[in-house]
């Protein structure tokens, strides 16, 4: 098993403005088995210039690994400056013990990442597999489609313990996203498969919705016109009316709502 501890160093945080740190390309697939000083080597984007790691982070390493799946990424102090918190990553683990910036999870197909604060937008984005946990609140277009593509997140798990803000799920298209509290506006918009489920109140969800299951347990305000009523049944121990639609998409329409 192999422990590295990235922990930001006060100067990221320096002058007027915070600017953000891109963490593409640290994940555990990348930093299996090199040691604290290959590390630090390694070039990331701060604003508009590469610098070297080791200048942005503490790096310290524990043991080694011959696999990614035997890699535990730790991120200490507050992150969210920083962004692309385990894109792309296809195994092993991070643990970010705070907040945590823009794009965390993005295009992840394995793994796990626990976020014991809140995280930024675009978590999840695109994610193809592993697990996301987010043990705090989620910022707008968790588990979404980033501007200009046609397809959000298709395999994989993320729960949000907390809130979570507006187009949840955007163009879902597989795998299944969990908030146990209250999202904003519009999950589950264009969804196409997959699962969402909230268990507290949202707005106007499943809009433009051809497939997919959306799930909300909690109060509905806005809800679309466009949603057919077809029977009543309980879900996860909760008794809920199930709802075709959104009917406004014609033929393709073969989404499942439930609500109170």
């Amino acid at each position: 098993m192999q422990t590295i501890t990235l922990e930001i160093r006060e100067k990221v945080f320096e002058g007027v403005a915070k600017v953000p740190v891109e963490l593409d390309g640290v994940t555990p697939d990348a930093l299996c088995g090199k040691s604290a000083d290959e590390i630090k080597e390694m070039r990331v984007w701060w604003g508009n210039r590469q610098e070297k790691l080791g200048d942005l982070f503490e790096v310290s390493v524990e043991g080694n690994a011959e696999k990614p799946d035997d890699v535990k990424i730790v991120c200490k102090g507050d992150f969210s400056v920083v962004k692309r918190v385990g894109e792309g990553m296809s195994a092993g683990e991070m643990i970010v013990e705070g907040n945590v910036g823009m794009h965390c999870g993005a295009m992840m197909s394995g793994g796990r990442i626990v976020v014991k604060g809140n995280a930024g937008c675009w978590a999840g984005r695109e994610m193809r597999g592993g697990e996301l946990i987010i043990e705090g609140d989620a910022d707008d277009y968790l588990g979404a489609a980033y501007r200009g593509e046609m397809t959000g997140m298709t395999g994989g798990r993320i729960v949000v313990k907390g809130n979570a803000g507006d187009y949840v799920g955007y163009l879902c298209g597989g795998g299944e996203i969990i908030v146990e509290g209250n999202v904003g506006i519009l999950a589950g918009l264009g969804m196409k498969g997959g699962r969402i489920v909230i268990n507290g109140d949202a707005e106007a969800p499943g809009g433009e919705m051809t497939g997919g299951t959306l799930i909300v347990k909690g109060s509905i305000k806005d809800m679309l016109p466009s949603f057919r009523f077809e029977s009543e049944e309980e879900i996860e121990g909760v008794k809920l009316k199930k709802y075709a639609g959104d009917l406004a998409m014609g033929k393709k329409a073969k989404g499942a709502l439930y609500a109170p």
